[in-house]
């Protein structure tokens, strides 16, 4: 560790002065630091050196003066430099130590990287939460954090082939050298199709909070997975593009480049022998049981609404005279007010005994229809308590499905694709069908639909002859 003492520096002064110097000693080596203080020979025999106090009974200003400026706490030169070099301790290096010691108290301001995608993503998912634009915040963090795990996995050969910088030397200050390192410039569609074939088998991190299973490995994220990350770098590309940090010649995605896989749409839809089941089965009354069944019905007979949306309901919203409800859905509400589209759903006598087992207590015209969430909730808390119905309504709904023999994972995702593809198989027009899920083309609509059942094919077939 480096030790802090005061120096007397006469050599190259005139007028019978010197300068006080804080002289630094490490390894046997010496730096000297001024401190731009100018006294005499006898100011200085009369200075206490290092441990000694000033006394009590000294009342001359000019003594007091001088030893504050050089030991008061914390700014005084010989205090600072002392607290500089306990700080770095072992690690001590005489250029950081005189950075730090000539600009003491000057506030440093951050610059940030432009040219990192890093930097580039976590300013945009702050930028989304300022905007209560919650899910899209955590998207762009995850896919930050995605790619830095794979960046970091990175060894030098393979670093070399996608043209990155080698890994940093392990020294005693970095004994972990796999600092994640991903400039705009590097973003070529190699390294983003070996980014995409690393991911789809160790871009879910492990995770385990129980020590008995000792270390988790890291698994395979679905393609899905893989695209909703690509996607929202894509977004910071475009907006690095457009600001003029990445020439627009560089674009790595599109034809004849890299195309960010679509993912596989599984078909979730149910059968309405199934739904019926699911209407039908004797749950206990005021369970947790009973209210996901009747939130996972509601979704799926309010034009398979997203439970998402079922939260945000308000009185307001729904027209008992007309046994109807009008919502915008939270995924376009931001929308300009123009392009924003009103869905209008049917309220069924099943939909009005859910809300009068379930609905909120206050019942004025800007309170929420179910008591989930509360007015002045912020954003951040609304996504974490929406996430926790949605995450109790799959659990009890799936064990519901269990219990009456329905195949397959029932989530609530199945009620909005159950929804689509019933009234499509009930020969109902594939726009009509699209304005009441809410979108905006019919190619959407078209990739919510599952197939028609045989007996449907076999009956458009007999139509032949």
């Amino acid at each position: 560790m480096a030790t802090v003492n005061l120096f007397f520096d006469n050599r190259a002064t005139a007028q019978n002065e010197g300068i006080i110097k804080i002289v630094v000693t490490h390894n046997r080596k010496q730096r000297l630091y001024t401190t731009g203080i100018k006294i005499t020979p006898d100011q200085w025999k009369d200075l206490p050196k290092k441990g000694e106090k000033l006394a009590g009974t000294v009342k001359d200003e000019t003594r007091r003066k001088l030893y504050a400026d050089i030991y008061a706490k914390p700014n005084g030169y010989y205090r600072r430099a002392e607290t500089i070099a306990e700080a770095m301790g072992v690690n001590f290096e005489f250029e950081s130590f005189k950075d730090q010691y000539d600009n003491w108290g000057v506030e440093k301001k951050e610059v940030a990287d432009t040219n990192s995608v890093f930097a580039a993503m976590v300013t945009k998912a702050a930028t989304m939460r300022k905007a209560d634009r919650i899910g899209n915040a955590l998207n762009y963090e995850q896919a930050a954090k995605s790619l830095s795990r794979y960046v970091a996995s990175l060894d030098n050969v393979a670093r070399k082939d996608l043209g990155l910088p080698p890994l940093p030397k392990i020294t005693k200050r970095n004994e972990d050298p796999t600092v994640p390192v991903l400039q705009f410039e590097h973003l070529t569609s190699e390294l983003l199709t070996d980014y995409e074939n690393w991911a789809t088998k160790y871009g879910k991190s492990p995770q385990t909070n129980n020590p008995k299973k000792g270390n988790a490995k890291a698994t395979g994220a679905s393609l899905t997975t893989v695209g909703i990350y690509l996607r929202h770098l894509r977004a910071v590309v475009n907006d690095a593009i457009e600001a003029g940090i990445m020439p627009r010649d560089a674009y790595p995605f599109g034809r004849n480049r890299y195309t960010i896989p679509a993912g596989t749409n599984t078909k979730k839809a149910l059968s309405k022998e199934d739904i019926q089941k699911l209407m039908q089965y004797e749950c206990l009354p005021n369970s947790l049981e009973q209210r996901s069944r009747d939130l996972w019905v509601f979704s799926y007979l309010t034009n398979g609404m997203n439970l998402a949306d079922v939260c945000r309901l308000r009185w307001q919203d729904l027209d008992r005279q007309a046994d109807r409800l009008t919502f915008v859905r939270q995924k376009t509400a931001r929308s300009k007010k123009g392009n924003q589209t009103k869905i209008v759903a049917k309220v069924f006598l099943e939909s009005w005994a859910i809300i009068e087992r379930w609905g909120n207590t206050d019942q004025r015209p800007t309170a929420y229809l179910f008591p989930f969430l509360e007015s002045g909730t912020t954003a951040e808390r609304e996504k974490v308590v929406v996430h926790q119905i949605i995450k109790m309504t799959n659990r009890w709904v799936k064990r519901i499905a269990e219990a009456v023999g329905i195949e397959g994972d029932v989530t609530t995702y199945a009620a909005r694709h159950s929804f689509a593809t019933i009234l499509l198989q009930s020969e109902a027009p594939l726009a009509f069908i699209s304005k009441s899920l809410g979108h905006t083309n019919l190619k959407t609509t078209e990739n919510y639909l599952g197939s028609f059942s045989d007996e449907k094919i076999k009956s458009y077939l007999d139509n032949l002859l």
